[in-house]
């Protein structure tokens, strides 16, 4: 299907609230098959909430809307759209009943304005909220599938996962999805290289998205069973690796780092005159093999500064092997707007560098994983 949310809450436009509603319906539609094309954001107007509904009616296979369900006189979604659609609204006793034992089993008074929670769309599937008082709706009206959900996150996602998606999943396909994580290329380049296979997708589908100093791409496929998903996508994932294999390093919920020391079964010293330690914490948190016998940040009475570059890293590589007695030892040096990395097994050096502009943390931020692919790329060498 293709898919509008819109997130109805003058808040929203007022930038005091995040809607994170939307990322997360997203992200559930994209992994069913799915394709969310737009996210609309509408205050707590009735006339422009209209208009937006009459086009997204006439343009999506289902709208989806976030907020104003409440009890207060702002809360207009349902009304308008119930306009729109030219339906009345009526009452779910069973929203009413609890409503009314929620305000009892609180010792306090119910306000009249609290009924209107439990008022819904003539006709519609009720959308039960387990954890609030205003439920949602699922109706079909002119060939659009339209839902309404609450506005809070606590009540809104249970509801997407449990009531929702039930009537966005066809019982007789499975959807599976593999995500090929990489860092060290940017997600214009990455798919610049694969833009003719996005073009082409149709099943599975590829869906490229920037992460924090990393672009992750999707692969979704569907079909009657989880292997013959699987089966559909390795082509494709082969197809993928032979272009931008180099900066991949795992699948689905792996780290960079935990990549980095699943293949490291050596021990290993650091010395860091890039990342302040940053990069020692992630890889601290990694290493279940206890391969990190120490890491050591940047001094300058270490380390002859008026070496060559090469010099410093080999050095500094050679200084932290020698005193926390490693097999092998990671230097990492920058300068110029260019970082060194120096690889150290045994007596065997080897050097790498890439390019990485100094403003906005970058060269400490950014840098990580720019490190960890190639000590990934080297790590793989080795064997």
């Amino acid at each position: 299907m293709k898919v509008c949310i819109i997130g109805v809450g003058s808040e929203l436009l007022l930038g005091q609230i995040a809607n994170t509603n939307a990322q997360y319906i997203s992200r559930v539609l994209n992994e069913a098959g799915h394709h969310v094309l737009e996210h609309i954001v509408v205050g707590d107007n009735p006339d422009r909430l209209r208009r937006v509904t009459e086009r997204a009616i006439a343009q999506y296979d289902a709208v989806i809307y976030t907020g104003g369900l409440g009890p207060t006189k702002d809360d207009l979604t349902k009304q308008t759209v119930a306009e729109v659609m030219n339906k009345q609204l009526v009452m779910d006793k069973e929203a009413l009943a609890f409503i009314e034992s929620y305000f009892a089993s609180q010792d306090k008074v119910m306000t009249p304005n609290n009924k209107q929670q439990a008022l819904v769309i003539e006709g519609s599937d009720v959308l039960v909220n387990r954890v609030g008082m205003a439920p949602g709706m699922y109706i079909v009206y002119d060939n659009t599938h339209i839902v309404m959900l609450p506005g809070p996150p606590s009540e809104m996602k249970p509801m997407v996962d449990n009531e929702m998606m039930p009537f966005f999943t066809q019982s007789d396909q499975t959807i599976f999805s593999e995500v090929l994580r990489f860092c060290g290329i940017g997600e214009s380049q990455a798919e610049t290289e694969l833009l003719d296979l996005i073009d082409a997708q149709t099943n599975p589908t590829i869906a490229p998205l920037a992460g924090k100093h990393e672009v992750t791409i999707r692969l979704t496929a569907s079909g009657e069973n989880k292997e013959i998903c699987q089966q559909l996508i390795a082509p494709i994932k082969t197809e993928i690796l032979s272009r931008i294999g180099a900066y991949y390093y795992g699948s689905d919920d792996i780290k960079p780092e935990e990549a980095v020391m699943n293949a490291q079964h050596e021990t290993v010293a650091v010395y860091d005159a890039v990342t302040d330690g940053y990069l020692n914490v992630r890889l601290k948190q990694a290493d279940q093999q206890n391969c990190i016998q120490g890491y050591m940040l940047h001094h300058p009475t270490y380390i002859d500064m008026n070496a060559s570059n090469e010099d410093k890293v080999r050095t500094s590589a050679l200084f932290v092997q020698s005193l926390f007695d490693t097999t092998q030892a990671v230097s990492l040096f920058s300068e110029d707007e260019t970082v060194y990395i120096g690889f150290l097994d045994g007596q065997s050096f080897e050097m790498k560098s890439f390019k990485m502009a100094t403003y906005r943390n970058l060269i400490r931020d950014r840098s990580q994983n720019y490190v960890l692919i190639e000590w990934l790329r080297w790590l793989e060498k080795q064997k």
